[in-house]
């Protein structure tokens, strides 16, 4: 049976690269950002992205399409670690709180019968949190919780989510992630460019003088190698936002085409021309990781045994 799928706060697509080659049709994917839509537009054409303003997205426009499966992954920065954690009183918590809403308003004939939620560790006992499984509860899905990084399946990149999925059916038996066979991190990074240095990576030498000692540098043939997590402040922000890479006699930033190979996008994967690289980092960084996302859609009987 083919799932017809509807992604809320779609960005550049890791719901779609992660269902890539299922038996599921992407009816919908909704994203507030343009710059990301054009990123998923490139990648998945046959999808039918639009930019939509999810604080006021009506219960009509969400269950016309008829889709089995929601997949949302809204605003992180309400409930990340490292922010002031204004949960609700957060102005980026208003859309998905809008949805909250809105589900809470479709008729029971017209429920997904599957939904997901991805966002960071922290939005688990959060007010935001508790108002979504008080709704799920309500609306009689059964819920399934989980924290999962992607170094507990292989890859060498952490980046610990929460994630939720619910079923208004039976969920699928819990059992251990898939085993898989570890990728070193010189398995994800770019060619050399004939001995060159790629452009825009290079930290400048003053910078590394006076802060090189708080980077997280890694060596690129080190088999142990792990990355920490990239975040949407990657190139802006110098401190906790990501790992930088021994190049030769110098340190580089991690291209944004290494960072969503990390997150195993696919290998042809591309951001268009016309954006930065800032914006690329920026977008990659709000990004899914594919290899969990799968993870977590084996909580529905449908896909316990694709992967």
């Amino acid at each position: 049976m083919t799932i017809r799928a509807l992604e809320l706060f779609c960005g550049i697509g890791g719901f779609a690269a992660a269902v890539a080659g299922w038996d599921v049709q992407v009816v919908g994917a909704l994203d507030q950002d343009g710059a990301a839509l054009s990123v998923y537009r490139r990648n998945f054409p046959g999808h039918p992205a639009r930019q939509a303003d999810l604080e006021r997205v009506g219960a009509w426009e969400l269950t016309a399409a008829g889709a089995d499966l929601w997949w949302l992954s809204p605003p992180c920065q309400p409930y990340c670690e490292r922010g002031i954690r204004r949960d609700l009183d957060d102005p980026r918590a208003r859309s998905f709180d809008h949805l909250r809403e809105t589900l809470s308003l479709v008729p029971e004939e017209k429920l997904p019968p599957r939904l997901c939620l991805e966002n960071v560790a922290g939005f688990a006992g959060s007010r935001a949190h508790a108002r979504f499984l008080d709704l799920l509860g309500a609306r009689g899905y059964e819920v399934r919780e989980r924290h999962l990084c992607p170094t507990e399946l292989g890859v060498p990149s952490r980046r610990p989510r929460y994630y939720l999925a619910a079923s208004r059916t039976l969920l699928a038996p819990v059992t251990p992630p898939l085993p898989s066979v570890p990728r070193p991190l010189a398995g994800y990074l770019d060619p050399p460019p004939h001995g060159a240095v790629p452009d825009g990576l290079i930290m400048p030498v003053d910078v590394l003088a006076r802060f090189g000692k708080g980077f997280r540098i890694l060596d690129p043939v080190d088999p142990a190698a792990c990355t920490t997590c990239f975040t949407s402040g990657y190139g802006k922000s110098l401190m906790n936002a990501g790992s930088y890479l021994r190049w030769g006699e110098t340190v580089r930033r991690f291209s944004p085409e290494e960072i969503t190979r990390l997150l195993h996008f696919p290998e042809e994967f591309r951001f268009p021309e016309e954006l930065s690289l800032r914006k690329r980092w920026h977008l990659a960084g709000n990004s899914l990781s594919v290899v969990a996302v799968r993870e977590v859609l084996r909580a529905f009987p449908e896909f316990a045994k694709v992967i």
